[in-house]
């Protein structure tokens, strides 16, 4: 068995169905493999960025890790954003790049010369960062132990991608059967849960009065999602999400009160900052969810935090007051069987909580007259007429902030975003994150559809029956939003006046044999999203949207005198309420 051969029978050992790839000569024996291996799918993509994050959203729909293939030089550097993206929202992903022979690469690390050989780059030093395991392959025989320790990194603790460089002269050596024998397999080893910890949080959890739960995508990652619904019964807790763990809850929940963040809703908020007891699981506490404020955050209350990373729990920004590593999983379960046929009752702090989520709907009925379309509008149609059973991929900027606002989760659907990389183009992670029987929506703005715009011609020769929501705001709409606050109107790189021109859509759609749909007025809209949902095929559907639609609500911040921003408190959010509120 060839070197290439055995990473692509590992790969079909452990589940994973499909490849997504961009070929390239530096990656022609990994390729040929990959073409005669009867249980993997090749998907080949037009960009290296969209192939890894069609990896990404793979590995974060189906729970394994997902598989890209690139080659040398520039194929491999295309991916980082990709993989980059992969890493700081824990998605578990194999990345397989060809590379130069391994003599040349050899002497290129040892000398430090800029390169030694046609495309050839040393890649170790830029994706070390960015990955949980990089190894290339310089002798065949290791190429069994590697793949086991790769495949352990990725998926061990919080998951993330690992990288395997294979010099093309390597990549068609044989490989010696006692090695595939004597790889060793890894034992995936969970922190040690101290009992002292649970007994903790159970006494913390019997004196509350405001219990709080902050749920984040370490509850995804670590299958705890009906542990999470459990508790939250069990111990009568209401629940906040933070963007990652969107999914987890849906919508209509008794426990659900809202999802906090720069651009979140006033009853998440208030209920953080009125909280005596909140238990953070799984959740990062990055900046885009606590605000500005972190020492404030949750200033009322005794915060427990419970992750796998303990450089996470070290962070010392938001004053933890009990750090738990461990699995949440693990975490949750030891929980529920401590608390037994016990419950408790926190019947009128859910009501308050539940009555502020209905006192201050993000969507307001005013939106419903505006013309152009306002996009919360627009979210809030889409999601009424969207079945359960789908997944949803929402691109970045003020789309990703006003879809994660205003979106009315149902049960079963998944959620997915670039979280921490905010990866404009991420609509592509659809081609991935595509299942048979589900329904696949993707929803972006004009300027993210054009970051992988050539991936139409992948949607279509695949037959993926994608639902492509264009939201078109007339380009950038959310630094436009910061250059109109903050810049007095200085206007650049937003709009075809200063500098970005999008296209048609539709005629783009239509180009690559896509069936296109334009929706312009409030009439239309309802009836024109059921048609583009009923459709069992590929379609683009391009909403024309407000050029200066608000994104509220929001933490807003002002520019003093000496050039520096201030932001409002946590709990204040944009447009200011009264005071006395």
């Amino acid at each position: 068995m060839t070197v290439s051969e055995y990473i692509f029978e590992y790969i079909a050992g452990y589940g994973c169905k499909t490849v997504y790839m961009v070929s390239g000569s530096s990656a022609m024996w990994l390729t040929d493999a990959l073409y005669r291996n009867k249980n993997l799918t090749a998907i080949c993509c037009h960009h290296e960025q969209a192939a890894a994050m069609s990896a990404d959203g793979y590995g974060r729909i189906n729970e394994i890790p997902g598989t890209c293939l690139v080659t040398i030089g520039p194929g491999a550097t295309n991916a980082i954003t990709g993989i980059a993206q992969a890493y700081v929202d824990s998605s578990p992903l194999f990345i397989l790049s060809g590379q130069a022979n391994s003599r040349l690469l050899k002497y290129a690390k040892e000398t430090g010369i800029r390169q030694q050989g046609c495309q050839s780059i040393n890649l170790g030093p830029m994706v070390k960062p960015i990955t949980k395991y990089f190894a290339e392959v310089m002798d065949p025989d290791d190429i069994p132990q590697i793949m086991e320790d790769a495949y352990y990194a990725a998926m061990e603790g919080r998951r993330g991608p690992v990288w395997i460089d294979v010099p093309v002269d390597i990549q068609n050596r044989q490989v010696s059967e006692k090695c595939i024998s004597r790889a060793q397999k890894q034992i995936f080893r969970c922190p040690v849960i101290k009992q002292e910890d649970i007994e903790k949080v159970l006494s913390l959890l019997r004196k509350s009065e405001r219990p709080l739960i902050l749920a984040g995508n370490g509850i995804r990652n670590a299958g705890a999602v009906e542990e999470l619904k459990r508790i939250c019964e069990m111990l009568s807790i209401p629940v906040v999400t933070s963007r990652g763990g969107l999914d987890i809850i849906e919508s209509e929940s008794f426990y659900y009160v809202g999802r906090p963040g720069s651009y979140g809703d006033r009853a998440s908020h208030f209920a953080i900052q009125e909280a005596d007891l909140l238990l953070i699981l799984g959740c990062r506490l990055s900046i885009s969810t606590i605000g500005y404020y972190p020492e404030r955050f949750g200033k009322n209350a005794v915060k427990i935090m419970v992750d796998i990373d303990e450089k996470e729990l070290a962070k010392n920004d938001v004053p933890i007051d009990h750090r738990i590593l461990a699995n949440v999983l693990d975490f949750l379960k030891i929980l529920v069987n401590k608390i037994g046929t016990s419950r408790l009752l926190h019947k009128e702090w859910i009501e308050h909580c539940l009555k502020n989520r209905e006192k201050y709907p993000t969507i307001q009925k005013e939106y419903s007259k505006e013309m152009p379309l306002n996009e919360y509008y627009v979210t809030g149609c889409l999601s009424k007429l969207t079945d359960g059973n789908a997944n949803i991929i929402v691109d970045t900027g003020s789309v990703c902030n006003i879809v994660s606002q205003s979106w009315i989760m149902k049960k079963g659907q998944r959620y997915l975003i670039s979280g921490g990389l905010s990866c404009m183009g991420f609509w592509a992670t659809a081609i991935g994150a595509y299942q048979e029987n589900r329904a696949l929506i993707a929803i972006a703005g004009d300027g993210s559809t054009q970051m992988n715009i050539q991936e139409f011609a992948t949607i279509k020769y695949n037959c993926i029956p994608l639902k492509l929501f264009v939201y078109n705001n007339n380009g950038y709409m959310l630094i436009r939003h910061n250059q109109h606050n903050y810049m007095n109107d200085r206007f650049l790189g937003v709009n075809p006046e200063s500098g970005i021109q999008t296209p048609d859509f539709c005629k783009v759609a239509e180009a690559y044999g896509i069936k296109a749909v334009r929706i312009s007025t409030v009439d239309e809209l309802e009836e024109k999203i059921k048609y583009v949902l009923d459709l069992q095929e590929t379609v683009v559907c391009e909403i024309i949207c407000q050029e200066f639609a608000p994104i509220v609500p929001r933490i807003a911040s002002r520019v003093m005198p000496d050039g520096s921003l201030k932001a409002a408190e946590f709990e204040d959010l944009y447009p200011f309420l009264e005071q006395q509120e």
